[in-house]
């Protein structure tokens, strides 16, 4: 049989361009859905999305210090780009999301669901020290609908309505690579390593391989990712008991595009005795470190307001144009990010805790600041897997997660910070386990429970539940085919 012959490399480079156009064409579609209910995604460019996929989500968001191990399963970790370099087998991830939550004033409550598909990734190796991620995810996500009445001197009653929609999306391209990982095989290759093994110097040998074995634990990444959507943004004006006043609206549509860029490092180490007393089992200690540097995107703004009134049909009749602003371009700054992690793990356990700060009191829009704060998040989480035989039974190959997350939102209202916390936990379920073909599956299952808020000084009180579902396969592409 005669066949086309393309070379690895190539046909990874075709793959990761048909891959992305793929990704690119569902996310423009399918996922141009609203994901939130929050009347706080009114503020700035909305709810900023948590990174990472399901595992993390069920492990209180954290990702910073997540890294693969040397044996299946695998993950897709796009909140640190530095762990692709970790990566062994092609792996893709697909997810969605289910938002409840409950908004309660001081005299009403709402209850809201939303469900939408939450990304699209995938992930391979292309050398023992280089890994590579394409993917398409949520940056922010606005919606809500909130009203407020208010009496005011010499106008009487007033109700205030304020509804937005919308969002902005991210497609993504990183990379990761471990800069040192063949410094001990160039070692051994070298002249001073001849020299040291004539002169029977094992005691300097062992030293340096040391030595060159911790650099190479070293990861360093980046992800380059192209920032695109629309959000609108709503208010009217409507005076009920004013006989001779009209209501006013006033829309606004916002549409950002940019190129924004964030890099991450990881360090791993593995230790087997503590004092000279061996360990029953390594400990693996991740070190990482993450940071997006203040950016500007391109942004474009179209807002028209007018005066109306409302017929006995209910049909707006519009009076005067107040003012229309047209095709308006400027820039939006997005705030520096950075953020540190730390992961532990012994046997079938994983500890992980991340500290994140993200700088909107930095944010602006057309060079003018909003009046947001410096954001802050603390995450917490664990994993645990009873057993990784192969003839394990299947319950004690599942990984059970937990964790906890607490967080100082950008925004402050009325003199009160806006805090935000949650409690997760999630299963992660291995599906068509095969060694031999190289190929696994896992289905993820991510519950949180949380609050955002306080029903103080007329706020909203958010409690929420989310659920995420993910499905991961590992398989082993871009190998040359062997004749039997």
């Amino acid at each position: 049989m005669i066949g086309i012959k393309i070379a690895g490399k190539s046909r990874s480079i075709l793959l990761a361009f048909l891959v992305f156009n793929f990704l690119f064409l569902i996310r423009t579609t399918a996922f141009a859905q609203q994901s939130t209910s929050s009347p706080y995604s009114r503020y700035g460019i909305g709810d900023v999305a948590g990174k990472g996929y399901s595992q993390g989500f069920a492990m209180g968001g954290t990702n910073i210090a997540m890294q693969n191990d040397s044996t299946p399963l695998f993950f897709i970790n796009y909140g640190n780009p530095a762990s692709y370099s970790s990566l062994r087998l092609t792996t893709a991830e697909l997810g969605a999301n289910f938002n409840r939550v409950r908004l309660e004033s001081a005299s009403a409550k709402k209850t809201i669901n939303n469900a939408s598909l939450a990304f699209i990734s995938l992930a391979f190796p292309i050398k023992k020290w280089w890994g590579a991620s394409i993917g398409i995810i949520p940056y922010s996500s606005v919606g809500y609908k909130v009203s407020d009445n208010e009496v005011l001197p010499n106008i009487g009653s007033v109700n205030f309505l304020y509804q937005g929609s919308g969002g902005i999306n991210q497609v993504y391209f990183g990379n990761g690579i471990k800069p040192f990982n063949n410094l001990a095989r160039l070692f051994f290759g070298s002249n001073r390593y001849q020299r040291l093994t004539s002169e029977n110097k094992q005691a300097a040998i062992s030293n340096i391989m040391k030595r060159k074995k911790a650099a190479q634990g070293l990861s360093i990444g980046a992800n380059a990712s192209y920032l695109f959507g629309t959000f609108e943004n709503t208010r009217r004006s409507i005076f009920p008991a004013a006989a001779f006043a009209f209501n006013t609206r006033t829309g606004t549509t916002t549409q950002v595009n940019g190129f924004y860029f964030d890099y991450g490092m990881q360090y791993a180490l593995t230790i087997d005795s503590v004092r000279h007393r061996d360990l029953k089992k390594d400990v693996k200690i991740i070190f990482g470190a993450t940071m997006a540097a203040q950016t500007n995107v391109s942004t474009k703004i179209d807002s028209l307001s007018y005066s109306y009134f409302t017929n006995s049909l209910g049909y707006e009749i519009v009076k005067d144009t107040i003012e229309n602003i047209h095709d308006v371009k400027g820039n939006m700054t997005l705030p520096l990010t950075f953020g540190f992690g730390l992961a532990i793990k012994k046997g079938g356990w994983l500890v992980a805790a991340d500290y994140s700060v993200q700088n909107w009191s930095q944010y602006k829009v057309f060079n003018q600041t909003q009046g947001l704060k410096n954001s802050m998040r603390i995450s917490l989480g664990a994993q645990f897997i009873p057993s990784s035989k192969v003839n394990a039974h299947y319950f004690e190959r599942v990984n059970y997660r937990m964790g906890l997350r607490y967080a100082q939102t950008a925004l402050e209202l009325k003199n009160t910070p806006l805090v935000e916390y949650g409690l997760s936990a999630g299963l992660g379920f291995p599906v068509g386990r095969n060694f031999i073909l190289r190929n696994f599956s896992m289905v993820n299952i991510g519950l949180e429970f949380g609050q955002r808020g306080t029903t103080k000084l007329g706020l909203i009180k958010e409690n929420f539940f989310k659920a995420t579902i993910g499905f991961t396969i590992n398989d082993l592409w871009f190998q040359k085919p062997k004749i039997d």
